[in-house]
């Protein structure tokens, strides 16, 4: 039986991860680890969830460390320390709804993709409750990177994503990457390394409670980096 270990990288979260943590416990068909990699909320949330007494779920609190990016790698290492075969990233916030994990871990260990992406942008996959301008920016940081590295991928920034342990050795070469723009460096090793992909049509929901960690300096950094792939192209 292939392993799974599913990261959720987690920043004030508690009003939405106990919830998501017994979601995925209920649905998910395979052997799997669920690691919480949590930058030392301020809310508590690494503490309840350490209450939760859950024996397959791990809690990796980062006290002197911030950003997606780096959280994420950082719970790909422990996943792969951990003898993963598979790992899964996603939000811990619902906006990517653990119902379509079954039919993505199946996709993944049978028919031997390196990426299982849940993508908003193929047909049957869409976006519910963002306001108009984060779609503007959505689709526009999609095209750019697309131009700039010609990622055959409609959907390069979801963090809703399944690695082969091939491709997550490869993402772990993203080290320099901290925020957002992990995403699209992990794809741009991947790709330029042919490995093979598919994207799984997911709805997108909007948070419903918290707060986004994408901000204006979130998204500077991430369009540096886009400039910098570029001319390092």
């Amino acid at each position: 039986m292939a392993n799974f270990s599913i990261v959720i990288p987690t920043y004030n979260e508690r009003d939405n991860i106990v919830k998501l943590v017994e979601e995925i416990k209920k649905i998910v068909p395979y052997t799997s680890r669920i690691l919480i990699v949590d930058d030392n909320s301020p809310d508590g949330t690494a503490l309840i969830l350490q209450d939760l007494n859950i024996h397959n779920l791990t809690v990796l609190v980062r006290y002197n460390e911030r950003g997606l990016g780096s959280a994420i790698r950082y719970g790909i290492k422990k996943a792969i320390e951990l003898k993963s075969d598979f790992i899964v990233t996603m939000d811990a916030d619902f906006s990517h709804d653990p119902k379509y994990l079954p039919e993505m871990m199946k996709i993944a260990l049978n028919e031997n993709y390196d990426l299982v992406i849940g993508s908003r942008y193929v047909k049957g996959g869409g976006i519910e409750n963002w306001p108009f301008s984060r779609r503007i920016i959505s689709r526009g940081a999609n095209y750019l990177f697309k131009l700039v590295s010609h990622s055959p991928i409609n959907d390069n920034t979801s963090n809703y994503r399944i690695y082969s342990r091939k491709a997550a050795l490869l993402a772990l070469e993203c080290d320099t990457t901290n925020g957002y723009e992990f995403q699209i460096c992990s794809i741009f090793k991947i790709i330029r390394n042919n490995l093979t992909f598919k994207e799984y049509p997911i709805i997108f929901v909007d948070r419903k409670t918290g707060k986004s960690k994408l901000d204006f300096r979130e998204i500077l950094n991430w369009f540096l980096y886009i400039v910098k792939l570029s001319l390092s192209s």
